[in-house]
């Protein structure tokens, strides 16, 4: 896929989450918790992410790509 067609996929996913852990790895999550935000106005959210050690890459790219995988498995 494109980088393109990467960032338009993660785009449209609907509580998806790209995160880095500060170490050079990149996951996407869809599990976590966060307070409700304000949908007229932009708000300080607190989130918390749940990511299992094997959804961790050293890349967007791969991170993107797994998140993809682990859907359509789904």
């Amino acid at each position: 896929m494109t980088d393109t067609e990467l960032l338009d996929w993660l785009e449209k996913q609907p509580g998806a989450a790209l995160i880095n852990d500060d170490a050079g790895r990149w996951a996407v999550s869809f599990d976590g918790m966060q307070n409700v935000p304000d949908e007229d106005v932009a708000s300080f959210i607190a989130t918390c992410f749940y990511i299992e050690a094997d959804l961790w890459k050293p890349t967007i790219r791969e991170a993107i790509q797994v998140a993809i995988e682990e859907h359509n498995e789904a």
